[in-house]
């Protein structure tokens, strides 16, 4: 599934922000469920919550996902991705 990142967003990563349910979308078999998990033991990307909405930052969401780069299948997991 492709997801299209709203036109009022920033060209900035900075000010760029994405919604639980577009993340979702955007990593491959992570469900919405999972990402409230996360959120929940600080295991997943930072986030930012506005009232009681929440957002990551896509500035966020790349640092997040460059710490999950492994080189090998012997590397061990970090706790988010394990299952």
């Amino acid at each position: 599934m492709m997801v299209t990142i709203m036109q009022v967003r920033s060209e900035d990563p900075e000010h760029t922000f994405l919604t639980p349910q577009e993340l979702a979308d955007l990593l491959p078999g992570v469900p919405l469920s999972r990402l409230g998990s996360w959120r929940r033991t600080g295991d997943g990307p930072n986030f930012v919550k506005f009232g009681r909405t929440v957002v990551y930052k896509l500035s966020d969401i790349e640092a997040w996902m460059a710490a999950q780069t492994h080189r090998s299948t012997g590397e061990t997991l970090p706790r988010a991705l394990r299952r």
